[in-house]
Formats: structure tokens, C-alpha cells, sequence
């Protein structure tokens, strides 16, 4: 098969509840579950990509779910003018 698509790729990911033990992190009442790493496999090239969802990291930013001010604070003209500048 010839394949001439210059931008393949393959995506691999993984789901699960972020519970270990007796810890866990929570989605209002219900332990959250949302996806923790993807795999993203370049065929042109041969590279591997690999994507992971952590708590948190520089400058104060965590991981959140179901907070209203999210897309204030990430995704508007502004938030990203100023994360840009950051």
C-alpha cells in the first residue's frame, strides 16, 4: 500500500478512575475518570510522542474538572494573549 499522507499518525490512549487505594481524586460525588496518557506514533519519522495527565505544574496551573471558570481563565482572546506572554 503507498501511502502519501506526510502528516500520519497513530493514537493510543489509555482511560481510567483516578483512585489508588484509598486515594482518589473526586468529580463532585463520583471518583473522576478521564483519560491519563496517550501514545502518538509519527509513521514519516518513526518518533514517538507520549502525552501524560499530571496534577499540576509550573506557575500555580492543576489539573481541574467541572470548574466553570476554566475557559475564562485558559481559553478566551485574553487568557491566551496573556498565558502567551507568560
Amino acid at each position: 500500500m503507498l501511502l502519501f499522507d506526510r502528516a500520519a499518525r497513530q493514537f493510543d490512549g489509555a482511560f481510567a478512575l483516578y483512585e489508588n487505594g484509598g486515594k482518589s481524586v473526586m468529580d463532585g460525588k463520583h471518583p473522576y475518570w478521564s483519560w491519563t496518557h496517550v501514545h502518538a506514533f509519527d509513521l514519516q519519522t518513526q518518533r514517538m510522542t507520549r502525552l501524560q495527565q499530571v496534577r499540576s505544574i509550573g506557575n500555580g496551573h492543576t489539573s481541574r474538572a467541572n470548574d466553570p471558570g476554566i475557559y475564562d481563565r485558559y481559553l478566551t482572546n485574553n487568557a491566551l494573549m496573556r498565558l502567551g506572554s507568560a
